[in-house]
């Protein structure tokens, strides 16, 4: 089963400071995050990646992105929420710059989940081992539910792809730690998923890095 796993699009614009929004902010996508949906629904398209099925987060950016990309890819079937890949609440560091973060907070435990993913001791009020549990719950349902030659889209917020990106650190040597504990917005992440298998075939890369099947000669 082929997993692509999309980081929503932007919800600041250019002009504005970035800051962190958890699961209890929901700011819709700006322009240039619905410019970035269509992006990835040209590379579906292109790709013939067209989804049997597609998940989102609870959130009005994951669940807009995951519309305009499908409308545009030529998908058919309906963007399915669901609220274990909801998005973490970030407590403390929730409004504040990454500049904010680290002068509150400290650089190593800003830098430790920034770039390595792990889990702060701050006052975040997700727990981490009931998030794990609830991402780990869904990866599982895909497997039960799709078959091998299957194609599922998942659009969802940082905190679900970092997560994952956790997981598979060390299993593969050719992608480094600091690259699967970040996806860009817009970006994408794919898997192939077997019965006793995750392996990350690209990560934090842009939808056009999709490419067609192979036909059997």
């Amino acid at each position: 089963m082929k997993i692509i796993f999309s980081r929503h699009g932007n919800t600041f614009p250019a002009s504005m400071k970035a800051k962190w929004i958890g699961g209890e902010a929901d700011p819709p996508l700006v322009l240039e995050g619905e410019r970035q949906a269509g992006q990835l629904g040209t590379a579906l398209r292109s790709a013939r990646c067209i989804p049997s099925a597609t998940f989102c987060s609870p959130l009005q950016r994951t669940r807009t992105y995951a519309e305009i990309a499908l409308a545009i890819s030529g998908a058919r079937r309906p963007t399915v929420p669901d609220l274990r890949l909801s998005e973490i609440d970030y407590g403390n560091w929730e409004g504040l710059s990454n500049i904010e973060v680290v002068r509150r907070f400290g650089a190593r435990e800003f830098f430790d989940w920034y770039r390595r993913s792990i889990w702060p001791m701050s006052n975040w009020k997700t727990e981490r081992s009931v998030y794990f549990d609830a991402i780990d719950s869904f990866l599982g349902e895909l497997k039960r539910s799709y078959g091998p030659t299957e194609t599922i889209l998942v659009v969802t917020a940082h905190g679900p792809l970092k997560c994952i990106g956790w997981r598979l650190m060390g299993k593969f040597g050719n992608l480094p730690v600091a690259q699967l504990a970040r996806v860009d917005t817009g970006n994408i992440c794919e898997l192939e998923m077997g019965n006793d298998f995750l392996q990350p075939v690209t990560w934090n890369e842009p939808p056009g890095v999709l490419r067609p099947p192979v036909q059997p000669k």
